[in-house]
């Protein structure tokens, strides 16, 4: 088994941060994730707190040969999140469904403000990813790989998030600046 942890923080505040999370996908920074797809989506009407469940298809550039034996480069990861407006928490969970007989992916990521300054948010992500299955002799290998994939993912993801927080800036900037 292998773990992956990973901590940022960015340069904006926590509600900033969080809907531009919801904003980060289709980006041309992460070209890898293709379809995001509500399955569900509630607003706890005493505590407001949003859970949305997703279904994101994800495809990797992956080697022929694993394309050939595994039938190609699509997985499906199924990912949920629960926002707490009231904490300024947003926590996600997600388990690849794709191959999980073989592979398990679980991911763990939480947003919350700064402790030392409000107007900056922390970002912590941790993943566990364990071979088995058919794999197990070759677990300690395809675990370094994906481990290697997933550390690029990240930085990737970090960087559309980047990308979506410029966006929602430059149309905040174009609404003070718009004549009434």
């Amino acid at each position: 088994m292998r773990l992956f942890e990973a901590t940022h923080v960015f340069k904006y505040d926590w509600a900033t941060v969080s809907l531009a999370n919801w904003r980060k996908y289709p980006s041309e920074k992460t070209p890898h994730v293709r379809h995001v797809e509500v399955l569900n989506q509630e607003v706890d009407p005493v505590t407001g707190v949003l859970r949305t469940e997703r279904l994101i298809m994800v495809c990797q550039n992956v080697p022929a040969l694993v394309r050939k034996v595994f039938g190609g480069d699509t997985s499906y990861v199924l990912e949920y999140s629960e926002v707490d407006p009231n904490q300024q928490t947003l926590v996600m969970q997600s388990q690849n469904l794709t191959f999980s007989n073989l592979l398990t992916v679980g991911e763990h990521i939480t947003y919350r403000p700064h402790p030392e300054n409000a107007a900056h948010t922390t970002f912590t992500q941790s993943a566990q990813l364990k071979a088995s299955g058919a794999l197990f002799r070759l677990a300690n290998r395809i675990e370094d790989m994906c481990w290697n994939r997933f550390n690029d993912n990240a930085h990737v993801g970090r960087l559309g998030l980047e990308l979506a927080l410029s966006r929602i800036l430059a149309e905040r900037q174009a609404m003070v600046q718009a004549p009434q």
